[in-house]
């Protein structure tokens, strides 16, 4: 992918996850861009170490003449301000589940191997990375016995891409039940207010959540409960937008009020917190409070978003990238 003349292309080929370094993609006239911005503009085939204006230190290789390569440190604050930075200095970045990915990975022998790293580029999961290096022979070996994808393989990629993006998660529950206490322990920080007052919680409030190896984004909606507050009831009306779009929706309740109060939407699972003592493993009894059933929490919430059986797939080859389905026929007019 060279882009036009006067054009910049930018791609991160690195995953979202913290790393000790990052790797963001350049293609086409980016000389003006590395002038400015690192101070250089280097030969091909050569690397330098360079300062990223106030960003960082790194290092820049240049592979091509059009194609470019900023490598700073993996952390996330970087990533960000990097990616402003050559937006600001005219970049565009590209829709990479929109191109041929074997246009951004030429070194790729294969198209698999192409889909491959598009998608190790992309996933924030740690557990989807050894499922992603196993499909090129995995594709190869069942290419070789006959097979072709199917319908099942399609609904097999319809529910592992939770693997690549992140599902949302709603935690929802009477005031005053857990929730933020929850989601504080889950992230292994305080991430919300915590209190023994009912409308603690009086907004929204999200965190991206390693879950048994799948990254997820919770929220913690605010208790609904009479009051005459207009920012609490605001924040209310927006929670229920997020349960119409959560990919699972969980309902905190206390050991002696089992039934969750009435939602937009039934939850998808029940779980009883304050359970200080829960000795049972399955997640459905906690302690957000002690860390008890934690564990067996993680395991069923990743479950249910992506069962076992799904992740094994029967050793069947996994279509992680729409260019490794099959193009939707067109209907055969009589």
């Amino acid at each position: 992918m060279n882009g036009h003349q006067g054009e910049v292309e930018a791609w991160w080929a690195t995953s979202p996850l913290s790393g000790a370094i990052g790797v963001l993609h350049l293609s086409g006239a980016f000389d003006d861009l590395l002038q400015t911005l690192v101070g250089r503009v280097p030969e091909v085939g050569t690397t330098a170490l360079v300062d990223m204006g106030s960003i960082d230190t790194g290092l820049v290789a240049r592979p091509t003449e059009t194609s470019a390569l900023l490598m700073p440190h993996g952390g996330p604050h970087i990533r960000r301000r990097l990616s402003e930075a050559v937006v600001k200095h005219g970049a565009r970045f590209i829709d990479t589940g929109r191109s041929d990915p074997r246009q951004r990975w030429p070194e790729a022998d294969t198209l698999v191997e192409a889909c491959m790293l598009d998608r190790l580029a992309r996933t924030a999961s740690p557990r989807s990375i050894p499922m992603l290096l196993q499909q090129p022979e995995r594709h190869a070996s069942a290419r070789r016995d006959g097979w072709h994808p199917d319908e099942r393989d399609e609904r097999r990629a319809s529910i592992l891409e939770a693997l690549l993006e992140p599902p949302l998660i709603a935690i929802v529950g009477a005031p005053n039940v857990g929730k933020s206490s929850l989601l504080n322990r889950l992230a292994g920080r305080d991430i919300a207010i915590t209190a023994d007052v009912p409308g603690t919680t009086r907004d929204a409030v999200t965190a991206r959540i390693e879950l048994d190896g799948v990254a997820c984004i919770l929220i913690d909606l605010p208790g609904e409960r009479a009051s005459e507050d207009p920012i609490e009831q605001r924040a209310i009306a927006l929670s229920k937008a997020f349960l119409r779009d959560a990919r699972l929706v969980i309902a905190l309740v206390e050991p002696d009020r089992p039934d969750p109060p009435d939602f937009e939407r039934t939850p998808d699972l029940v779980v009883r917190n304050k359970c200080d003592h829960a000795e049972n493993e399955d997640g459905f009894e906690i302690s957000a409070m002690t860390g008890a059933g934690i564990a067996g929490f993680t395991r069923l919430v990743r479950r249910t978003i992506l069962p076992d059986e799904v992740l094994e797939g029967e050793g069947r080859p996994w279509c992680f990238h729409p260019a490794l389905l099959p193009e939707p026929q067109s209907p055969t007019i009589e």
